[in-house]
């Protein structure tokens, strides 16, 4: 009964647009369908909504009285699956997952910018780069998915 739905699902940044910075993460875990809903037959589409809740600005000093800066960024990806029971009075059932994510935006090596680096009219994006969504059985669902999570100076 195992069921696959995999693939690219959004291009980022979108063409003619520029990451200031970047990264890359990835969330998953396994989910059981709610009691009050039937088995799962088969998935039928997948879609996802982001909530940012958190985007902040961390400016610091270190020991030897340089500036820095980093991006935190944390939110939800929700994930929208309808899918089939094998049941007469509704074949078609809905259910809502979601995975939150944290991360920090810093440079391609992995340090902090240096204080006033980043734009002062920054906006933070995330798209889900790949999904897998696979039924492992009429109960569980296994989501995984590459976030891409980038800024861009909207100055």
């Amino acid at each position: 009964m195992p069921f696959e739905n995999t693939g690219v699902v959004e291009i980022c940044p979108a063409p003619g647009r520029e990451a200031f910075a970047f990264t890359q993460i990835f969330v998953s875990d396994i989910f059981e369908i709610p009691v009050q809903k039937p088995d799962a037959e088969q998935l039928v589409t997948i879609t996802h909504n982001i909530d940012l809740k958190d985007v902040e600005l961390i400016q610091f000093t270190d020991p030897d009285g340089n500036a820095w800066e980093k991006v935190f960024v944390a939110g939800n990806v929700y994930k929208l699956v309808q899918y089939t029971a094998d049941v007469p009075e509704q074949t078609v059932h809905f259910v809502k997952f979601q995975l939150p994510f944290q991360t920090i935006l810093v440079d391609d090596c992995g340090n902090p910018f240096p204080q006033g680096t980043i734009p002062e009219n920054y906006v933070v994006h995330v798209c889900v780069e790949k999904q897998i969504v696979t039924l492992i059985d009429e109960r569980h669902v296994l989501v995984e998915v590459l976030l891409m999570v980038w800024l861009e100076d909207a100055s």
